[in-house]
């Protein structure tokens, strides 16, 4: 049974805590300042000991959203007792952006400087502190977040296992608020293989993939679908880049595509691109999903509960990418 079917049996039951990260540095390669405080809020698994070496989620809010709502329409808290991982909820100030988005626009921060430094190191230290298993820190977004996430997961590739992009855009879609209002009505300006390159340039020769989930709501008026089919064909392009810079032998990828229905909730179909056995690149079309995040929590803006969970999916794919201390995953 697909483990998205799955829903947290209790509230969670591991430790809230609330933080703020200030992060100062200067780049003189880029001629960029980065300086900052972002709050945050990180949920600690119950049963959680800094002696056993865990697994971290990080999770970046949409537009009009905070960590604690965040959190409440996710639902990662709960599976996070039921895996046993950290997850980490930084929080946009509404000095930064007065609507808390993320500025995944600017152009520092698609070079890695700006706000994906600040979140960068936020990650570094909090995973320090509190004994996170560094290969296995993972990131996921909404929205404003998944963009950012995507910057962060190709600028700071090194920092992650995986990435997974709800409602997301491609890599440098825009440089400014107002492209990009363009880019989620209409989708990029670039193709994939400019987008890819792009991205690769950024990814500062990672050595190795990096694996992608793109979830997107066909009935999004906000963030058009065209941009998820972009979204995968980047990341198609940049792991194929960097398969070549790495000298990768993991053979051409291959294509499977199934569709799921469920009387319960949204049908989807998910299109899966392999790579040496493995899937690589996941992406999930939700049929009717309007911009919200996937099975979320009742009575919030942005989420969806009749949509398949997206966490679970979420976690579903992470686990291929070591997140569950078993080798077992929930099937699709």
């Amino acid at each position: 049974m697909s483990s998205w079917f799955r829903r947290p049996a209790r509230e969670p039951e591991g430790k809230l805590y609330k933080g703020s990260h200030a992060a100062f540095g200067r780049s003189f390669a880029l001629v960029q300042l980065t300086a900052g405080r972002r709050p945050y809020l990180l949920y600690l698994p119950k049963g959680y000991s800094a002696a056993k070496r865990l697994p971290m989620v990080v999770m970046l809010h949409g537009c009009r959203q905070d960590a604690d709502t965040f959190a409440h329409v996710t639902r990662m808290n709960g599976i996070a007792d039921r895996e046993n991982f950290l997850v980490l909820y930084p929080e946009q100030r509404r000095l930064a952006n007065s609507f808390r988005c993320w500025n995944w626009f600017s152009r520092s921060a698609q070079t890695g400087a700006g706000e994906a430094a600040i979140l960068a190191d936020m990650i570094r230290s909090i995973s320090d502190e509190y004994g996170v298993d560094s290969e296995r820190v993972y990131i996921a977004g909404l929205s404003a977040g998944a963009a950012m996430a995507n910057n962060l997961a190709v600028c700071h590739a090194e920092l992650f296992a995986a990435c997974a992009l709800h409602s997301g855009l491609p890599f440098a879609a825009a440089t400014s608020s107002h492209e990009a209002i363009k880019a989620m009505r209409d989708g990029a300006r670039h193709d994939a293989h400019e987008t890819g390159k792009r991205a690769f340039m950024q990814s500062r020769g990672k050595a190795g993939e990096i694996p992608a989930l793109v979830i997107q709501g066909t009935a999004d008026e906000v963030v058009n679908p065209v941009n998820a089919r972009q979204l995968a064909a980047q990341f198609a392009v940049l792991n194929e880049l960097l398969a070549e810079h790495s000298r990768l032998q993991t053979g051409a990828p291959r294509e499977k595509i199934s569709n799921n229905r469920n009387s319960s909730t949204y049908p989807y179909e998910i299109t899966d691109v392999f790579r040496g056995g493995q899937v690589l690149i996941r992406k999930i079309l939700v049929s009717g999903l309007g911009h919200a995040w996937s099975g979320g929590a009742e009575d919030y803006h942005y989420s969806d509960p009749r949509g398949p969970n997206a966490s679970e999916l979420i976690c579903d794919f992470f686990a291929e990418y070591g997140l569950r201390d078993t080798a077992t995953t929930g099937g699709m």
